[in-house]
């Protein structure tokens, strides 16, 4: 029965216009509370807000962020089973999600993003590919796979910009420079036609498919890694690196919610914080009276 739940549970996830991503996020958590679940011997409709904190506490093994999401899948779950009459109370309607202190997002310097796009030395089609990509993904702030679902049709070249559907179905504009406009003309002009064997992705395989996520992120680290900034990315360090340097250069934080496609202002907030420290930095050293 628990199955059949959760099956429709994905249902109704996909009337809700989640993302596909967000749905096998979704099911992974699930996976792991049905096995749970089997191993104590529980009946999921007679689960209950202490074996909530015994679940919760058998997470222990995984990352802050992590149990915060599988808490979350948890409470989302048992609020579909009451609102499908599954059940007749929601157990964990009033039960808290587990702290999950989000570290500050970081950002490569001015300097470090030059060297990563220098990086690549253009000798054939896909190391263009890669060159576009990566100044594309820090012109515009837009998630991985943002990115990789775009299709040569949601580019402007004469308007310079890129139409964006992003979480939850959402789409936005966003702009880029002329120095981004005139890359994406060359790639588009010279070297998409060969590589996208008569597919629409902007960025796809080798095969002309759509790149994977893991294919976007190993093009980031293997150029990261060639000038000696591993240690320094993660997936989404050139959408961080976007969102400080446009704060730095004036940004006002509105604006830079709409760019980044935050359904939230808080979310975008955090990035403030970075950019105040970085602020502060150059404050010390380019006021005189603050050598004294």
């Amino acid at each position: 029965m628990l199955k059949e739940a959760i099956v429709e549970f994905k249902v109704y996830l996909i009337s809700k216009n989640m993302s596909p991503n967000t749905i096998i996020s979704y099911e992974h958590d699930l996976k792991i509370f049905e096995e749970y679940l089997n191993s104590r011997d529980i009946n999921f409709l007679d689960f209950g807000e202490r074996d909530y904190d015994d679940f919760i506490a058998s997470l222990s093994g995984f990352s802050p962020s992590s149990i915060n999401r599988i808490a979350s899948s948890i409470k989302s779950f048992y609020k579909f089973l009451h609102m499908a009459d599954y059940i007749k109370r929601n157990p964990l309607e009033e039960k808290p999600l587990p702290p999950n202190p989000k570290p500050l997002p970081k950002a490569l310097s001015y300097e470090e993003i030059q060297r990563l796009l220098n990086a690549i030395e253009v000798k054939e089609e896909i190391t263009f590919r890669d060159r576009v990509f990566l100044e594309f993904m820090y012109a515009t702030g837009l998630r991985i796979s943002e990115a990789l679902n775009l299709r040569v049709l949601d580019i402007s070249l004469e308007n310079n910009f890129v139409r964006v559907i992003g979480k939850g179905n959402k789409e936005r504009i966003v702009p880029f420079y002329t120095r981004v406009k005139n890359l994406l003309r060359e790639y588009l002009e010279e070297v998409h036609p060969n590589l996208s064997k008569g597919k629409p992705y902007l960025f796809p395989n080798y095969k002309g498919e759509k790149m994977s996520r893991i294919g976007g992120w190993k093009i980031i680290k293997g150029y990261a890694k060639k000038v000696g900034l591993e240690y320094k990315v993660h997936p989404h360090v050139l959408r961080h690196t976007f969102a400080t340097h446009m704060l730095l250069g004036g940004c006002d934080i509105r604006t830079l919610q709409e760019l980044l496609g935050h359904s939230s202002i808080t979310t975008t907030e955090r990035y403030l914080k970075v950019s105040l420290g970085r602020i502060y930095e150059v404050y010390l050293a380019s006021h005189p009276l603050a050598k004294l």
